[in-house]
């Protein structure tokens, strides 16, 4: 018996000391430039986020130690018209247009990034294209949600890329006091809710016909005040291909899931590449679109119930409990009480 366990102990070792240690592969790459903006036909000034790529960097946040500075950056369209976008010295990151020089549909423009390391980052011209204006935008919800959707009539003989942002205007509330922020409105307030994804469409399958139901935003419900107004604003902007196709990578990147043995996702190639070398891409894109833009306020009282499952867009994530903070200082905030002209 005393022998048994010897050879056994001594098979255990010998198939412990077999296994072979893995090293997971991990992405360490050199900084790289980041480009983040857009010009619309929309009135100026228009904006640039410049800044350069690090770890551990979420949402809009960009800090100080990794926003470009100094950087020369000059918008020219096809008629040799320049305007320069000139750094925010409150926001370093952050380059703007003055308010002079607007964009129009039917011109194209380019974008030129002179680094202070000398490194020169260039767009290709591209052309800003008119865009179906939304023919109406409605509202339905659900148990946490107002959801808004639009319609649109599509052109006919054209090949057309679409791109929805919106953002919505709710209430907050909170069991906040008015400790650490105005008194005013401590326990409730009016607050932003912005739509983040990349909410792209291609008319490939319906050219010429309407977009119906198009979903363009989810606007929480605060459950201690259900019957509060939502107001929504929701821009529908014409892209290029180009930007379709990134901006289609882009979703697809981040919203895989899968296990760590998933292969890196591979980097995403935008429009903004070095002036003298064509393999050294900035992150990100710049846009040139035309704009559409329509308001609606909506009442949860008037609006059909619907548990209908939800395309096109996923929703945000429910916050099942109340914070017991500033409502304030908790959110960020549109003020406190809400829009009195929205239309």
């Amino acid at each position: 018996m005393k022998r048994y366990f010897i050879l056994l102990f001594l098979a255990i070792t010998l198939q412990i000391s077999c296994v072979e240690q893995i090293e997971l592969p991990y992405r360490n790459e050199e900084p790289k430039l980041v480009v983040d903006g857009e010009i619309t036909n929309e009135a100026p000034p228009y904006n640039l986020r410049l800044s350069y790529s690090g770890k551990f960097v979420s949402g809009n946040i960009i800090t100080s130690n990794l926003a470009v500075n100094g950087a020369r950056v000059i918008l020219t369209d096809d008629k040799g018209a320049t305007v320069r976008f000139r750094q925010n010295i409150y926001e370093p990151a952050l380059y703007q247009t003055d308010i002079n020089y607007k964009c129009e549909i039917g011109r194209s423009y380019s974008l030129r990034i002179e680094l202070p390391d000398g490194k020169i980052y260039v767009t290709k011209p591209q052309l800003m294209k008119g865009i179906a204006a939304i023919s109406t935008i409605y509202a339905d919800k659900t148990k946490y949600f107002v959801r808004f959707y639009v319609d649109a009539k599509d052109p006919e003989n054209s090949v057309d890329y679409y791109r929805w942002k919106s953002y919505s205007i709710s209430l907050k509330t909170t069991g906040g006091s008015a400790t650490g922020g105005n008194g005013t409105c401590a326990g409730s307030c009016w607050t932003y809710n912005r739509e983040d994804a990349a909410n792209i469409f291609s008319d490939k399958y319906i050219n010429g016909k309407e977009i119906k139901k198009r979903l363009v935003q989810f606007s929480p419900i605060d459950e201690t005040a259900p019957l509060s107004q939502h107001y929504v604003e929701v821009k529908q902007m014409s892209i290029s291909q180009e930007a379709y196709l990134f901006w289609q990578q882009y979703e697809e990147q981040k919203t895989r899931t899968g296990s760590i043995f998933d292969p890196l996702p591979s980097t995403i190639i935008g429009n903004v590449v070095n002036e003298t070398n064509d393999k050294d891409f900035a992150l990100g894109f710049f846009g040139v679109s035309g704009v559409s833009t329509k308001r609606l306020k909506a009442d949860p009282a008037s609006l059909s119930f619907s548990d209908n499952v939800s395309v096109d867009l996923s929703p945000p994530a429910v916050i099942s409990t109340r914070p017991n903070t500033n409502c304030q200082t908790t959110y960020p905030g549109y003020g406190c009480t809400p829009p009195t002209d929205w239309k």
